[in-house]
């Protein structure tokens, strides 16, 4: 936890001058209230000697509570500016690893996980920024000054407020220690919560189509009061430690003022029959002894802002720690060139079996290869590769001459087409899913009746402009996967990188789309993850793997005569009803 905290300062670390602004505007305010209270206990004291006020002296009093409550303001609101800079540059520094991580941020959590990380969890740490930090400069500077002012007066009194300052310190440490604890255990579940509810999105259309509604309610039931109860149990230890804050500088106020009113009563043991202290100064140092215990119950409450910002932190670090391959200077080759890999075991994260085993295979410009194998055998892991975000991996790639590693990313991913199982769709028009507005409708048009999509967006209520759901909720898989591969189309590539494009398409859709993909990929790079070669006899080059390992390399004529693709085809899951 102590480590996380240094490291929370060292993130703060751009953003101190800006709240040291915010320090000064309190500690200014400070002034003003010593001011305001000398004012205030010197017209008391005018009165009660049966003295008459001007309203000269009453103008002082007004113009220092005013300029007090203007520095106060200042304060705050140049804490928060701070804050919202601070946070809108830590959630862009956020988006920038997402963005280089691609498939890696799965080792982080699922997208609804992420979500609450990029926005709840960077939120939180916004009490840290603009109350706590300011507060802990002016914990110190607001006492002092006005533990000297009561000290010009009374040695004593400000001895007393010195010696009883510490207990609320302490005790706030002790009870903050179990509030940081809840507030981890709370940033988890919620997490938690919220990848569970967008995977209940995604699945929407088969929960319904199984009748699962109640289950899923049920469960979505019981993580919500889970996570009301930790939120419960924090505000539980919130509250304990602001009743015992309380409670700490109250009777600590009591000490001042009983010392000061036996002073004036002339009954200090030690002083009989002595006012040490008069009364305007008695009430000067009165007025000022809530303010002084203000700013260390304030750090108080605002402690367990302290122990949500650790905890926010802590659970940003596998995002912000994520490797990430940030690519070289030079450009990627315009031409197509050979594809070389030499690359060792890849694991998909530490103490797990590894996705690839070493992998030593060579591709030729323009050679369309075919990579075959059962379920997580390495397949989406090999044209994963080839999109260099796997930082390790990257730099036992060749692509000519050329390291993959060196290469300027931007430059090497516009070169790629790459269609992966599960395509991304988000809330909104068919056209904005398709980037319609950076291509001109006779493209869209041409690449949607490539994939034979024409027909059935055409049939569609608005066409382009039916409004998807999340996830693509509105149209069936195999709809989708047409679509899919149609946005695809429209991106002019050298190496296509195509991972079970028609899986969900009938028989002679496949073939349909097959045979056409025979024409289009012509003068490419071409690697087509399938399970089955019916319509591919096109294909220069079957690899088969296993477990992660490249077991096999022929033809495709070859590759029907083995007895692994005869298993292949057989397994319910691939073959065609």
């Amino acid at each position: 936890m102590s480590q996380t905290a240094s490291e929370l300062k060292h993130w703060l670390a751009p953003y101190r001058v800006g709240l040291c602004f915010s320090v000064l505007a309190g500690s200014l305010a400070t002034l003003m209230l010593l001011l305001q209270c000398w004012w205030l206990a010197w017209c008391c004291g005018q009165l009660l000697a049966g003295e008459e006020l001007s309203l000269k002296d009453a103008s002082w009093f007004i113009l220092s509570w005013l300029a007090r409550a203007g520095l106060l303001a200042l304060k705050d609101l140049q804490a928060m500016r701070v804050s919202q800079q601070a946070r809108q540059h830590l959630q862009q520094q956020l988006f920038s690893q997402l963005e280089l991580a691609g498939p890696r941020r799965a080792l982080v959590g699922n997208d609804g996980e992420i979500s609450t990380l990029v926005l709840e969890q960077v939120d939180a740490l916004d009490p840290y920024l603009s109350r706590y930090w300011p507060q802990l400069w002016l914990v110190v500077l607001t006492p002092l000054l006005i533990a000297i002012a009561a000290a010009c007066y009374s040695p004593f009194a400000a001895f007393l407020l010195l010696l009883t300052a510490p207990l609320i310190p302490l005790f706030m440490i002790l009870l903050g220690k179990k509030a940081a604890e809840e507030s981890q255990r709370q940033i988890q579940a919620l997490g938690l919560l919220g990848g569970r509810f967008l995977e209940f999105l995604r699945g929407f259309a088969q929960i319904k189509l199984l009748a699962a509604e109640d289950q899923v309610i049920r469960q979505l039931d019981h993580a919500s009061a889970e996570y009301r109860r930790r939120s419960m149990k924090v505000l539980q230890k919130a509250f304990l430690s602001g009743a015992v804050l309380e409670l700490l500088s109250a009777l600590a106020i009591a000490f001042v003022a009983l010392y000061l009113g036996l002073g004036l009563l002339g009954e200090l043991p030690w002083a009989k029959q002595q006012v040490p202290v008069a009364y305007p100064s008695a009430l000067f140092i009165l007025l000022l002894a809530p303010e002084f215990y203000a700013p260390l119950r304030q750090l108080g409450s605002d402690y367990h802002a302290k122990a949500q910002a650790v905890a926010a932190w802590q659970s940003l670090q596998p995002l912000l720690q994520l490797p990430v391959q940030q690519g070289g200077t030079q450009t990627a080759p315009p031409e197509i060139q050979t594809l070389r890999f030499a690359t060792p075991a890849f694991y998909s994260a530490p103490q797990r079996p590894a996705r690839l085993a070493p992998l030593r295979l060579e591709i030729a410009p323009g050679q369309r290869v075919a990579l075959m194998g059962h379920s997580g055998s390495g397949k989406s892991s090999v044209l994963e590769l080839l999109l260099a975000y796997e930082p390790v991996l990257s730099q036992h790639i060749q692509l000519g001459a050329q390291n993959l590693a060196t290469l300027e990313l931007n430059s090497w991913r516009q070169q790629l087409l790459y269609l992966p199982q599960q395509s991304q769709w988000r809330a909104g028009s068919l056209r904005q899913n398709l980037f319609g507005e950076h291509y001109s409708a006779l493209q869209l048009q041409h690449a949607l009746a490539q994939s034979q999509s024409l027909e059935f967006v055409q049939q569609l209520p608005q066409g382009l402009d039916f409004e998807l759901g999340e996830a693509g909720l509105g149209l069936s898989g195999g709809q989708l996967q047409r679509l899919a591969y149609a946005r695809a189309l429209l991106k002019p590539a050298r190496y296509w990188l195509l991972d079970e494009p028609f899986s969900m398409l009938s028989k002679p859709q496949q073939r349909q789309l097959q045979q056409q993909l025979n024409t289009l990929s012509q003068g490419c790079t071409l690697l087509l993850a399938t399970h089955q070669l019916d319509g591919l006899d096109w294909l220069d080059r079957v690899c088969y793997f296993v477990a992660g390992e490249l077991r096999w390399q022929g033809t495709v004529a070859q590759a029907r005569q083995q007895h692994w693709y005869r298993k292949l085809e057989l397994e319910p899951e691939y073959a065609q009803a």
